[in-house]
């Protein structure tokens, strides 16, 4: 009876094999869905944006991905095209010209996050009325001189101690370096003797400087630029679906597109010359 049984059981187990391999063929295939993107997630991951996150000490500096600016470096994350090969920083003050731009290669992916290291060294612009003033950096009871004003000093570390600034005939003034990227002194230097006469002939007097002439142009060369980027983007996307379609609706959109493009080219180029004439005639 026990064999009979157990012969029973066996044929039991042979017929319900052929269920549980489907069963769990099933889910095998279920689990491989599941976990298998779809063709249209594939290509939008492979064509969406990188992530960059700038370590600097200047972050109210302007972040250029190739040519295209992206934001400034204060952001948590910036975005920026995977097909991007280089990182920009640049001063966003027309005041601060000195300091020269920062560029990083940048080899990412789309998806990917990167962080770029972007340390400017720092700047000291050193002034005095009237001018011709040594210059010394005094720190523990020693002192260097580092040239006569005007001046500008770059230090890969900030300035520790004080800086003098002194001149025959005059009283010296000690002024504080300051933390910053750049950091601008004017010293205004009294003299140790009262001239005999206090009355003095400008034949030359100082022009007025338009500072806001020089934000106007920068401002209008960035924001021009920008516009540029943008609509040649446009009109090369329109271009490329052109191509695979030949739609003939898409060309007026794409001389469109390519007219603006040009036209904020052109108006950036004149906001870079008016800035850079300014800097000329400054």
């Amino acid at each position: 009876m026990k064999r009979k049984a157990s012969k029973a059981g066996r044929k039991r187990c042979v017929e319900w094999l052929p269920h549980v391999r489907r069963v769990l063929l099933g889910a095998l295939l279920c689990t491989v869905v599941a976990h298998t993107p779809a063709r249209g997630q594939v290509e939008d991951s492979r064509d969406g944006p990188a992530y960059v996150y700038i370590d600097t000490n200047f972050p109210e500096a302007l972040v250029f991905a190739d040519s295209l600016l992206v934001g400034g470096a204060s952001a948590m994350l910036l975005a920026v095209p995977a097909a991007s090969r280089s990182i920009r920083l640049t001063a966003p003050n027309p005041d601060v010209w000195s300091i020269t731009p920062i560029t990083r290669p940048l080899d990412v992916v789309a998806g990917d996050t990167a962080r770029v290291v972007m340390h400017f060294p720092y700047h000291y612009r050193i002034e005095s009325e009237p001018f011709g003033a040594d210059v010394h950096i005094e720190h523990l009871e020693e002192g260097r001189y580092i040239g006569v004003t005007p001046l500008l000093y770059r230090s890969e570390d900030p300035v520790e101690g004080s800086i003098l600034v002194r001149r025959v005939g005059h009283i010296s003034q000690r002024i504080q370096p300051g933390k910053a990227v750049w950091n601008r002194h004017v010293v205004h230097l009294e003299p140790i003797n009262e001239p005999e006469t206090s009355t003095q002939i400008h034949l030359n007097p100082p022009r007025a400087q338009r500072k806001w002439i020089d934000y106007a142009a920068l401002g209008t060369a960035l924001a021009a630029g920008a516009f540029a980027v943008h609509y040649k983007f446009k009109a090369d996307d329109l271009a490329d679906e052109y191509e695979r379609t030949r739609n003939e609706a898409l060309t007026p959109r794409i001389e469109t597109h390519d007219f603006r493009a040009a036209v904020a080219f052109g108006v950036m180029q004149g906001g870079v010359a008016v800035f850079a004439l300014r800097l000329v005639l400054r």
